[in-house]
């Protein structure tokens, strides 16, 4: 009996991985339809001169 239930926990978590990983937009729907917080992307830094710290910015470029 244990066994049928950690067989059927496995199979349903598989199932939801790759729900989740095949179709991510219905997913998010889904999430957001249930009351779970969707994902929303961070803003990167930007990768110029004014964010290095080891720039001196005299030498016409970063390092």
């Amino acid at each position: 009996m244990i066994e049928t239930i950690v067989a059927m926990l496995i199979v349903s978590i598989a199932a939801l991985y790759w729900y989740a990983r095949l179709f991510p937009v219905s997913w998010g729907r889904l999430k957001t339809a249930c009351g779970f917080q969707a994902h929303t992307p961070v803003p990167a830094p930007s990768k110029g001169c004014s964010s290095c710290k080891a720039c001196s910015g005299k030498s016409g470029g970063c390092h």
